[in-house]
Parts: C-alpha cells; structure tokens; sequence
C-alpha cells in the first residue's frame, strides 16, 4: 500500500469525512430553516438552504473523486499483494512446498489476499476510522454547542461501545475457524479434480460428493453462527443508540425548558447526537469484523515471510562444473532420522554418473540436494569452486537442468512448454534444435498442430514418452552444463524407454550427467557409479568393478537383470 498512500489516504479522508458533513450540513439547514420560519424571513431561508445545498454539492464532487482514488489504490495493492504471495510460494524452497498443498496456496492467494486488501485496508479500516473521526469531529462539535449535551451524548456512546465490545472474541474465533475451513473446502475439491482418473476407476463419486458436502456444510455452519452473533449485534446497537438519542435529546429539551439552551442549537444537535450514538454503537462490530482479516493476514504474511533469503552473492563466476561433497548430513524439518549421512562424494566435469540403490536409499534426495532445492547451511557441497553456503541458490540452479519421473508440462502449447527452458525471448529454431536433440522433433511433426500442440493440464493430451521428451527438450534449451535425470524413464514402455535412453547417452559428450533409473542396464557404461544403501554411499565404481566385488550392486543387478 506504501507506493498508494496518497491516493489511499485522499479515498480514506473523503469516505470518513462524508457521514459527519452530511448530518452537519442537514443540522445546519435546519437551524437555518427553523431561524427563518421563527423570524418569517423566507429570503433568510433560500439563501441559507442554496448555500447549504451548494457546499454539500461541492463537498460530494470531492468525495467522488476521493472514493475513486481510494479504490484505485487499493486495486494496485491487491494486485501487487498477490504478486508477492505468488513470488514468496515459488521462491520457497522444495521442501516447504512439497509439505504445502497446492489448494492451500490457492485459496490464500484467491480469497484470503482479498480479505486482506478489501477488509483490512477497506472496508473494516474505513468504518472503524469513519467511526472514530466523525465521532470525535461531532463530539467536538457538541461540546463547542453545549457541553452538557455533548458529555452526555459521548458518556453514552461510550457505553455502548463496551457493551458492543462483547462481540469480539466470538467473531475472531469464528473467523479464523473459516479460514482453515475453506482452506480445508478448497484442498478437499483440488484432490478430485487432480484425482479424476481414480475417483472414476473406483466409483468414488457418491463419496467425493459426501465429502465435499460435509465440508461445505461446515462452512455454512460457521456462517449461520456468524449471522446469528450478527443479528444480536444490529439489534443491541439499534437499541442502543436510539435510547441514546432518546436520553440526550430529553436531557436537551429539559434544557431549552429551563431556558439554558435555545431550541434552534438542538435542532442543529439532533443529527450529531444520531452520529455519536450510532457510531460507538457500531464500533464494537466494526473491531470485531476486523479479526477475520486479521487472521488472515497472519496467514498470509507467515508464507511471505518464509520467502528465502536473497541477500546472498547471485553473480559469482563457477569455475567448471565440478561438483565436491565433503561430510553431508541431510534431514528433512521435523524428521527424526538423517536422509544422507556422511556423503563424500567429487563428479568431474563431463563425466555421467549414475545413483543406484534400494527405494528409500536416498537417491533421490542427494540429487536434489546437489541441484539446490533444500534451503540449509553447512551442506558441505561446492560447484566449480564455490560453495553452496555463499551464493544465492537461483543463481546455483542455473548450472543445472532437472527431469523428473512427473516430467511435469503446463497447460500451454508444445512450443511454449519447450521454451520455458530459458528466460527471455526464444526464438523457434533453439527450440527446434532442442526438439531433435530430444528425439522429440518427429513425433511432434506428426501431431495435427504441430509445435502448436496443445499439452493440456500437465500434458494430458500426450503419451509419457512424448512428454519425457519435451521435459528433455526443455531441459536442454537451458543450456545448463549439468543435466540431472531423476528416474526419468521410471514410467515408461520399453520403446519410449529407450528414446530417452538414447537421447541421456547422446549427450554425454558436452554435459555432466547425473542419473537414476530402476533400470540397471541403462547405466553400465556410466563413468561412475554411486551405490546408495540407507542414506549412505556404500560402494563406487565402474558397472565391471562393481560386478566383481560381488557385494549390494552386483545383487541389485543381480535381481534386475533377473
């Protein structure tokens, strides 16, 4: 809101300033009215009743422009609020977004960030300074009028604040639970439509529907129960201020009575002693609407400000791409036993280094480790000379290229899913050129669409071998030095398999390569490799080595090849 807060701030005066004007220009017109009629002096009365309208007329021009102001700056805020929700989820580590469902980012960047803007900055901010400015202006005002009057319309609009006060905790408490259960509602949906295949295959409709209902019915439940602290809300404050207006303006009248005070000044009173009462009526309710957004700011601002630390080096110069691992111990947050343990391990540049071992062996971590996805200190992992610990992670991942078993495509064309390998504009001939260095280019000529193809939701409308070799593809457009591939052929037939097989080995020449496959004979011809057992590296070497020492490779082998 900072970059707003001159707009912001016009919308925030214009909007608060409105209420109190308008019951001090209809005092105002009154008491002229009413001087007029007791003096039958009808010039007396459109002269004042024209310039009264006049200023009013001004008065609500400026608030219009006021208003606009306001809700532009807010629309700007909203917008750049989101953005940096958005910016913080993907910035954050692998770790923290494999342990943070999809639908729950969803539902705080779609509906808890708008709760935030629009309530917080808004609307609860703008009644309860509404309440507060023309509480203090009219009181003020009162008090310039009468005393009296005034400590009496303010004594009793105080009480009816810390009546009003009551209703605070019920709301918050009813607010927070509403946003876990929407969370809850939108995670809950997220996982069937995600799930589409299985909840078919197993008839799961008819319980899909009966868990999506019972967490809509919560929510209307807390909604019901909202409603109802509501009613009571409206109605205590309805009573409240009109037996508030109902005392002061008798106590007034006892006034004009006693000859103390004359009958134009209540006149003028009346409105204001109807916006003291209504307005500390009403700012209990308006605190206690502030609580939801609140909380949901709480939220918000715990994923913005889990947002990984940039302040490291992003410029520093890699000599090569050697990679050196000395003393590596790796847990994941809140797991009580270490993934890695004492990993020792050096991969020269150009070398293709396979990673075998048992599910669980840790495999996979360790590459994902090396590539930079986990946010630690003391990893003891150096690239081309420069630690880990010293340079901005972005920067790091940008000497690798990762392809995964998920080979995960985007809901956009062939095309552009390719030439999200590199930043900036990309022209189509690399992303040609990396198609066939994928052996992707002919399938995709054969496609009705060609490169225009659309993947659909995370390359549906493609076979797996189509779409490991885009991920390739897009992998290889990054012109990374190290390509890493994560059981990349983990789900594929023995055909598309081999494609991408031949695709890993083809490029060895000018890469490093680090692999996992559950297939062993793709790997023999490996430079290296690393057997994993429990977190541990328990044996390294070449396929005809390892075969010899007869120990876990040469019976992983053993039972593959079998």
């Amino acid at each position: 809101m900072r970059p707003y807060k001159i707009m912001y701030g016009m919308g925030m005066l214009f909007l608060n300033t409105q209420v109190f004007v308008g019951n001090l220009m209809l005092g105002l017109v009154s008491a002229v009215i009413m001087s007029g009629i007791i003096a039958s002096d009808r010039a007396e009365i459109v002269r004042g009743t024209l310039f009264t309208l006049g200023m009013y007329a001004t008065f609500l021009a400026l608030v219009g422009i006021g208003i606009y102001l306001g809700n532009r700056a807010l629309i700007n805020a909203r917008m750049d609020f989101k953005r940096d929700l958005f910016r913080s989820y993907i910035k954050t580590g692998l770790e923290a977004s494999q342990t943070t469902h999809s639908g729950e980012g969803v539902a705080k960047i779609n509906t808890e960030a708008d709760l935030v803007t629009q309530e917080l900055y808004w609307n609860a901010t703008s009644n309860i300074l509404n309440i507060v400015f023309t509480f203090t202006l009219s009181g003020v005002t009162l008090f310039i009028l009468d005393w009296r009057i005034g400590l009496a319309a303010v004594g009793l609009g105080l009480l009816g604040f810390f009546a009003q006060s009551r209703f605070i905790k019920p709301v918050a408490e009813i607010g927070r639970k509403r946003l876990v259960a929407n969370t809850e509602a939108v995670t809950g949906m997220s996982d069937i439509f995600q799930g589409a295949i299985p909840v078919r295959a197993f008839n799961l409709q008819d319980k899909a529907n009966a868990d999506a209902s019972q967490k809509m019915n919560t929510l209307k439940l807390l909604d019901l129960r909202q409603a109802f602290i509501s009613m009571w809300q409206n109605l205590f404050s309805t009573v409240q201020g009109w037996l508030a207006i109902i005392i002061t303006f008798g106590f007034g009248g006892w006034l004009v009575a006693a000859g103390q005070v004359e009958f134009p000044m209540l006149l003028l009173a009346l409105p204001l002693l109807r916006v003291i009462s209504e307005s500390m009526g009403s700012l209990g309710a308006a605190i206690a609407s502030l609580q939801p957004p609140l909380e949901a700011a709480r939220r918000v601002f715990e994923v913005i400000d889990s947002a990984p630390d940039s302040t490291k080096k992003s410029n520093m110069e890699f000599d090569g791409a050697d990679i050196n691992v000395k003393g590596l111990n790796f847990k994941y947050q809140n797991a009580q036993e270490y993934s890695l343990r004492d990993i020792n391990l050096d991969i020269n540049t150009g070398e293709m280094v396979a990673f075998v071992g048992a599910s669980g062996s840790g495999k996979s971590t360790l590459l994902r480790a090396l590539v930079g996805f986990y946010e630690r200190e003391h990893l003891g992992i150096t690239l081309g000379g420069v630690s880990s610990e010293s340079v901005n992670l972005l920067a790091w991942r940008k000497n690798f290229a990762y392809v995964d078993q998920s080979c995960t495509l985007f809901d956009m064309s062939i095309k552009d899913n390719i030439a999200m390998g590199r930043k900036g504009n990309v022209n189509e001939a690399d992303i040609i050129a990396a198609a066939k260095q994928a052996f992707a280019h002919d399938f995709i000529e054969e496609l009705h669409h060609k490169y225009d193809t659309h993947c659909g939701e995370k390359g549906s409308t493609l076979s797996g071998g189509q779409r490991q070799r885009i991920a390739i593809a897009r992998a290889l457009l990054k012109g990374a030095p190290i390509l890493v591939f994560d059981e990349a052929t983990a789900a594929l037939d023995a055909d598309s398999e081999q494609y991408v097989m031949d695709t890993i080995k083809s490029l060895r020449n000018n890469h490093t390569i680090m692999i996992t496959t559950h297939n062993l004979n793709n790997i023999v011809s490996a430079d290296k490799i690393i057997v994993m057992d429990n977190g541990n590296i328990v044996e390294t070497g070449k396929h005809d080595e390892l075969m010899a020492k007869n120990g876990v490779y040469h019976k992983l082998y053993t039972v593959d090849c079998d």
